[in-house]
């Protein structure tokens, strides 16, 4: 095999990821042409064909059948001038490694913004009871609120959180009327007004109970 007349390329010149002198291994090296793999024989690229088709012509070069793949790649036979040690082309090849992961910029991930409790001025008159109650509570210095796990504010933070979404909820028109039935009946039942409900109150208030779970998220 020939070498193609172009001027050898050295080993030290190429990067080390196109080139492979791994010992016990064939060295190998990428064509400059067709960017390819190819074994050196001789330190020379082995004879390939780039796959280019070639115009057809009358004269007829092959006893036999063409062969495929098409021309012959200019880059045959290419000297390959190892002018460095495999221990010197590793080096090389870790560094370039190196250098490209250090060139990779990450992309930030955005973390969602937390969204911002109302303020007590914003919040629904209905929950006024409940956040006092949170308020009072957490004043007494509860040693289970500091460790995050006092049950007593958990509830009372879940009871603020759906009768606000209660009083944002749109009211149907049944629990309108249920709730409109339900002062009325307050306002003239004696029972009532001291506190314990009736029966007529408190089917009333289930009631209203059962359409306010219907209409409203579960929350845990």
């Amino acid at each position: 095999m020939r070498h193609n007349g172009r001027t050898p390329i050295k080993a030290s010149a190429m990067r080390p990821e196109h080139l492979s002198l791994r010992d016990g291994q064939p060295r190998m090296a990428v064509c400059p042409d067709c960017q390819t793999w190819h074994r050196l024989v001789r330190s020379m690229i082995r004879p390939h064909r780039d796959g280019v088709d070639v115009p057809m012509s009358s004269e007829r070069r092959y006893l036999g059948e063409k062969p495929s793949g098409g021309r012959r790649c200019p880059g045959s036979a290419q000297r390959i001038d190892i002018d460095i040690t495999p221990d010197q082309w590793s080096e090389k090849l870790l560094m370039a490694e190196i250098t490209a992961v250090g060139r990779r910029t990450s992309r930030p991930i955005r973390k969602p913004r937390p969204q911002a409790s109302p303020a007590p001025i914003q919040m629904p008159a209905a929950t006024r009871t409940l956040r006092d109650q949170l308020a009072e509570h957490l004043q007494n210095d509860c040693h289970r609120c500091r460790a995050g796990r006092c049950a007593c504010a958990i509830e009372l933070r879940q009871r603020i959180r759906r009768t606000a979404q209660l009083a944002a909820a749109p009211a149907t028109p049944i629990y309108g009327q249920l709730r409109t039935a339900f002062r009325e009946h307050r306002a003239f039942c004696t029972a009532c007004e001291t506190g314990a409900l009736c029966d007529t109150g408190g089917k009333l208030a289930a009631r209203m109970t059962d359409i306010a779970r219907d209409h409203l998220p579960r929350t845990a």
